[in-house]
C-alpha cells in the first residue's frame, strides 16, 4: 500500500489545496522548506492537522455495492477462516480443490479471466497440462490477512517459479520445451467463504510489479506459457488484442476465459467478461 510519505511531492500539493479549511496552512506546516519560504507563504507556529490526519478526519460515505452480497449481511464466520484458506491454498490439483466450493455459486475472477464457473474450471484443465509442464515449479505463499471489512474474505500473496522441462498442451496445441526458468512477479490472491464453509468466490491480482522476474510483467499461468515459448498478447485489461483472442480464439482450441452467460451465476452483476473494461 501506498502512504503518503512515498507519494510524489505533486500529488501532495494537489491534495493539500483540496482539503477544506486546512488547504494553504497545512500543506505548509507539513513542508518544512515551503514554510520559510521568500514565495509568500508565511511561516507560523499555529499547530493544524497533518494531511494524514486531516484525511482521517474527513467523513467516508459509501453507497451499497453489488459485491457487498460476500458479507452475508454482517454475518460472523463460524469456522477459522484463516485457517481454513491456509489449508484449502495447500491444495495442488482440482481433485483437491473441489470440495471446498460451492459449486451452484462458485465464480472465479482474474484481472483479464473470467468470470468462469467451477465446472468450467475444470473443464479446461483437463486440456491444459502447463503445471506438469513445470515438474520444479514452487508457489511461495505468504502474507495472509483477512479483510477488516468482510471477516469472510481472506488474502494472500503467492510468488511462481519453475522450469520448463516439458511439452506444453493446450488443447489441440503441443509447445516444445524451452527448458527456461520461469521468473514470475508477486500476485495477490484470494477467496470469500460462505457462512457454511465453502467458498463462492476465488480472484487472482494483476502481477503487483510488472518489472519483477522474467516474464515481461505476464503473471501467473500468463508468466508459465510465455516462458513456455507462446507468444502472447499484453496482459492489459481493455487489450482488443487479447479480447479478440479470448473471445473467438480461445473457443477454437478448446479452451475459454469466461464462461457462457446462462452458466454465470445470478450474484454475479458485471458484464465485462475476460478482458473487457470494467462495465461497474
Amino acid at each position: 500500500m501506498q502512504n503518503f510519505e512515498r507519494t510524489p511531492l505533486l500529488a501532495l500539493i494537489l491534495v493539500a489545496f483540496l482539503l477544506d479549511g486546512t488547504r494553504t496552512e497545512a500543506f505548509s506546516s507539513s513542508v518544512p522548506w515551503l514554510s520559510s519560504s521568500p514565495t509568500g507563504l508565511k511561516k507560523t507556529t499555529t499547530l493544524t492537522p497533518t494531511i494524514t490526519t486531516a484525511l482521517s478526519a474527513t467523513p467516508v460515505s459509501r453507497s451499497t455495492h453489488w459485491m457487498d452480497f460476500l458479507k452475508f449481511d454482517g454475518a460472523t464466520p463460524t469456522f477459522d477462516v484463516l485457517a481454513r484458506t491456509r489449508e484449502y491454498s495447500e491444495c495442488t490439483t482440482y481433485a483437491a480443490l473441489e470440495p471446498y466450493y460451492d459449486h451452484e455459486r462458485y465464480v472465479f475472477r482474474g484481472s483479464i479471466i473470467g468470470p468462469i464457473t467451477s465446472e468450467d474450471v475444470r473443464a479446461t484443465q483437463q486440456g491444459f497440462n502447463i503445471l506438469d509442464a513445470y515438474p520444479d515449479l514452487t508457489i511461495e505463499k505468504f502474507g495472509y490477512t483477512l479483510d477488516p471489512e468482510n471477516p469472510f474474505r481472506c488474502y494472500w500473496f503467492e510468488r511462481w517459479r519453475g522450469t520448463n522441462r516439458e511439452a506444453i498442451q493446450i488443447g489441440p496445441i503441443s509447445l516444445p520445451k524451452t527448458d527456461a526458468f520461469a521468473d514470475i512477479p508477486t500476485h495477490v490472491m484470494s477467496v470469500n467463504w460462505t457462512p457454511d464453509g465453502k467458498i463462492i468466490y476465488g480472484c487472482l491480482s494483476a502481477p503487483l510489479d510488472r518489472f519483477e522476474g522474467n516474464t515481461k510483467g505476464q503473471g501467473a499461468v500468463f508468466g508459465l506459457l510465455q516462458t513456455g515459448g507462446l507468444p502472447l498478447p499484453v496482459s492489459s485489461v481493455g487489450n482488443p488484442v487479447l479480447i479478440a483472442n479470448q473471445k473467438l480464439v480461445a473457443p477454437l482450441i478448446g479452451q475459454k476465459a469466461f464462461s457462457d452467460e446462462e452458466d454465470i451465476p445470478t450474484w454475479w452483476k458485471s458484464t465485462a467478461r475476460g478482458a473487457d473494461a470494467n462495465d461497474l
